[in-house]
């Protein structure tokens, strides 16, 4: 009696070529719980029920972890962990990298440096293989069928001869012959219908074993098609749910836009009124105070909200919560500026990110109250609230969570001395605890904290004043009334135009030198680069008990007295000076911050880019201006009150270009920004155009904030290695 051997699922015994090669199941089970592929790691499995369709492993991980991603590698949908899936990470680790596959041709196949390494000569990957191996499987089954019925066709036909007789030769030769031309039909059929069930077979590619290549090509390029008509059913969903969503905001900017416009109209409507009533009762009116956006800059230079220019439209662009703040409006001079700068900011605080919303606003907080910016400080305690934080931190940075309290060391550090920054104060923030910063986390808090000190900076350069929502907030200093403006405009109007034609000779000169290339030693340019870092200017430092100073932002600040320290303390070791070929932000810098928070990286390349190279060839009256030497000056000569030396920069340039007022000017905008007032606003440049004087804070603005980055990131590097 033949032996009996066990279903692996029902336990009953039948003949073993009755079961399943692998599973060992009868023929019932294979129906009841057939093998299907996994639709997350592409396994096959034994389907226990008809809606289940993902392994047990699979299911155990999406427990755990989730829905996963495509793998990096094969694109499978099993990447629970990580941007790869643990088949494509366990191959990595035991073959090294991946390679392209010879079927697919995507880079996920792994080479065994064995004999197994290849199937038929050919390097594949996972799910090619397979589909290799079904193929020349289904082909050989096929091959075997087709050959067992050429054997019984031949048997037939002996037998029909031997039965033949020589009084029946004559019908039975017609019998064979019919019969032979009857089985040809069957045979084509049964190629036929093999042909249309299954994947293209045919007789001449099945009896020659290098056709099997064909099937391979056949099968990948139908799971190719099925993969491919799924994705782009994904992506017609993601797309329309994108349109439903860019609808929705445009629907809402155009009602917020029309609530504003509605607000504006009434404002002005009770305003007339009010002015009429004081006439008819004979009560003169107040002189009108200047309006607009900036206290430094009269209104009729910045671009109107009723404008039909191509600045207006940009300006709508960028509206945030219905209206475009003052920052927006200065900055609207430059609209190529603005657009960059605008995208930056909306990224850092209205994006995806490693920090929550409300922490990022609150860093913004600590930032500008670091310069006493109260125009920051209202407008982020505002933000802060819409998005959900909490009101009592709002009291003070002592009811902030210790977390956040932690910052206030490096906070302090990259607004007033940026190059005190080590290693160990990102370690210490990194430091594993129940309030350590992860690393993207911190890196994002110190691009915020970095951007707001010098924010703050362009806002006290510009005289930026505050919004409506913000009336009890002091506006920037003004101490000069508008008869003593007038009068400095007026009567120094020859000086004026006088400084403007040796600025213009100054700059052809050194632009003709640089063609010579005239020689200068390397000690000689450190000499001239310690002279203007050792420079004397007379800007006072900030006062930290200064009584206007409002309590809201009195009670963000710890070590309210630690200020910027000028590098001419006498009797003091000044600060070893920063090497810009050292760590550069373009080799050095960038690669990092691209690695790390790379959005923001690229944006803030596009940003120093855009401001760095901006130019209109203008200066005050004169047009076809070459104005790169003055913007380079500018540039080098901010990095240089913060102690960051170029090796190829002649620094004699800064003291051709840049005049005493207005080197007085960018070191009080700079280092002291809550400092600046009207006077030494209007004391530099006065004849050029207030658009170019908004262009010097722009260089100002961008200067500083790479400079205290680079800073930043440079410990960072020397934590990480």
């Amino acid at each position: 009696m033949a032996a009996l051997y066990a279903c692996t699922k029902c336990h009953q015994r039948f003949p073993f070529e009755a079961l399943s090669q692998g599973q060992q199941l009868c023929k019932e089970c294979r129906i009841a719980h057939p093998i299907v592929k996994c639709t997350y790691c592409r396994t096959e499995f034994q389907q226990e029920s008809k809606t289940n369709t993902i392994c047990k492993k699979c299911a155990q991980n999406v427990k755990l972890y989730g829905t996963p991603k495509p793998c990096q590698y094969c694109n499978i949908i099993a990447a629970f962990i990580g941007n790869k899936c643990q088949r494509c990470t366990n191959s990595e680790k035991k073959y090294g990298p991946p390679h392209s596959c010879e079927q697919c041709k995507q880079q996920c196949a792994f080479d065994r440096k064995d004999d197994r390494k290849k199937v038929d000569g050919k390097l594949l990957c996972w799910l090619c293989t397979l589909s290799y191996k079904r193929v020349l499987q289904k082909t050989k089954e096929q091959c075997k069928h087709l050959s067992s019925s050429s054997r019984g066709s031949l048997q037939e036909k002996e037998q029909f001869s031997r039965l033949s007789s020589g009084s029946h030769y004559n019908s039975q030769k017609t019998l064979s012959t019919s019969s032979i031309q009857n089985e040809i039909p069957k045979k084509k059929a049964k190629f036929d219908a093999i042909s249309a069930n299954g994947d293209s077979f045919s007789p001449d590619l099945a009896l020659d074993s290098p056709g099997t290549d064909h099937f391979v090509i056949i099968a990948q390029l139908k799971e190719e098609v099925a993969t491919l008509k799924k994705m782009l059913h994904q992506k017609d969903q993601m797309i329309l749910e994108k349109e439903k969503k860019i609808t929705e905001l445009k629907a809402d900017l155009q009602y917020q836009e029309s609530q504003m416009r509605a607000k504006m109209n009434q404002m002005e409507k009770t305003h007339k009124e009010v002015m009429e009533q004081l006439q008819e009762r004979g009560i003169q009116a107040p002189r009108e105070l200047a309006r607009g956006p900036s206290a430094f800059i009269p209104l009729g230079e910045i671009p109107q909200e009723r404008g039909d220019s191509s600045l207006h439209q940009l300006l709508k662009a960028f509206v945030s919560a219905g209206r475009v703040d003052h920052v927006a409006m200065v900055m609207g001079l430059h609209p190529q500026y603005l657009s960059s700068f605008w995208k930056t900011q909306y990224l850092l605080l209205r994006m995806d990110g490693p920090l929550p919303y409300h922490r990022r606003h609150y860093i913004a907080i600590m930032a500008a109250a670091r310069h006493r910016c109260s125009y920051l400080v209202g407008l982020h305690m505002g933000e802060f609230l819409q998005v959900g934080g909490n009101p009592a931190w709002l009291r003070g940075l002592h009811c902030a969570p210790q977390k956040l309290r932690n910052l206030n060391e490096i906070n302090k550090l990259l607004a007033h001395r940026p190059w005190l920054v080590t290693k160990e104060h990102i370690e210490a923030l990194l430091r594993p605890g129940e309030d350590s910063w992860s690393l993207a986390e911190l890196v994002q808090a110190l691009v915020l904290l970095t951007h707001y000190h010098s924010l703050a900076s362009f806002v006290f350069g510009c005289g930026i004043k505050p919004e409506e929502e913000q009336d009890g907030a002091p506006s920037p200093h003004s101490d000069s009334s508008p008869a003593s403006e007038d009068s400095m405009w007026g009567s120094g109007g020859t000086d004026a135009m006088l400084e403007v034609e040796m600025l213009m000779e100054r700059m052809k000169l050194l632009q003709e030198n640089q063609l010579e290339e005239e020689g200068v030693t390397q000690e000689e340019m450190a000499t001239r680069f310690e002279l203007e870092k050792t420079e004397s200017l007379l800007v006072p430092s900030s006062d930290p008990l200064d009584p206007s100073l409002q309590s809201n932002i009195r009670c963000f600040l710890e070590d309210p007295e630690f200020g910027y320290k000028d590098f001419t303390r006498r009797g003091e070791q000044a600060p070893p000076t920063f090497r810009a070929q050292d760590y550069t932000w373009e080799d050095h810098g960038y690669s990092l911050m691209n690695r790390l928070y790379p959005d923001v990286g690229q944006l803030l390349d596009e940003k120093f880019q855009v401001v760095y190279n901006l130019t209109y060839n203008t200066i005050a009256m004169h047009c076809g201006v070459d104005t790169s030497v003055l913007r380079r000056a500018i540039w080098n000569y901010v990095h240089c009150v913060f102690g960051i030396r170029y090796d190829d920069y002649d620094y004699g340039e800064v003291n051709q270009l840049l005049e005493r007022n207005l080197k007085i000017y960018i070191k009080t905008v700079a280092c002291y920004p809550e400092k600046t007032t009207k006077q030494i606003y209007t004391q530099f440049w006065r004849h050029f155009k207030h658009s170019e004087k908004v262009h010097v804070n722009l260089l100002l603005l961008e200067a500083r904030l790479q400079a205290a980055l680079l800073y930043a990131l440079r410990a960072v590097t020397r934590y990480m290695t």
